[in-house]
């Protein structure tokens, strides 16, 4: 049995499919609507899925188990108090040099 994981522009995918090239025919399926790689995991007899590459051979990478925590609706502040220098403060946009600002390039040694 293997596993198709993949994140889409509408959503998770999680699917089971009897054989690799099966899987291999999902992942395409999904091709346009991709964010980031898919991922094929194997069921192995241990009990453990891997994933595995195009030759049928297991690696090292184990598919997490389901049971992990979920995490928060919101997203964490990056600090409670904001300390008193930073008040008030704003952002400076970064302008990119300018082509006559650029002269000899700098020797490597």
């Amino acid at each position: 049995m293997f596993i198709v994981e993949a994140r889409t522009r509408t959503g998770p995918v999680c699917e089971s499919v009897r054989t690799y090239a099966d899987a291999v025919k999902r992942v395409e399926q999904l091709s346009g609507e991709l964010i980031g790689l898919a991922l094929i995991f194997e069921d192995l007899p241990d009990g453990s899925q891997r994933i595995v590459r195009e030759d049928g051979k297991p690696l090292q990478w184990h598919r997490l188990p389901d049971d992990r925590p979920a995490g928060p609706d919101e997203p964490l502040p990056l600090c409670e108090d904001v300390p008193e220098f930073l008040r008030g403060a704003r952002p400076t946009e970064i302008q990119p040099p300018r082509e006559e600002d650029e002269g000899d390039a700098i020797p490597l040694v």
